[in-house]
């Protein structure tokens, strides 16, 4: 909240805590055929499974939040 540059980030929400999550990518590079072997949820959306198919993951920003302590307006 305190730096003014944009971040893209993602949003994981699970049964009891949100996860804020920013894209990192790898420095190597995977062979087509290693591409098909890396597991991707189906529920993740097509932009982020292309992403992390080439390598990417995610790293967490900030510790889980329970949705028992967040307000939503």
């Amino acid at each position: 909240s305190e730096n003014t540059r944009l971040l893209d980030v993602y949003l994981f929400l699970f049964d009891d805590f949100l996860l804020i999550t920013k894209t990192k990518r790898n420095k190597k590079k995977y062979r087509g055929s290693e591409t098909s072997l890396i597991p991707v949820c189906p529920s993740l959306t097509p932009e982020l499974q292309s992403f992390i198919r080439e390598g990417g993951c995610c790293t967490v920003l900030e510790q889980p939040m329970p949705l028992d302590r967040l307000i939503l307006k």
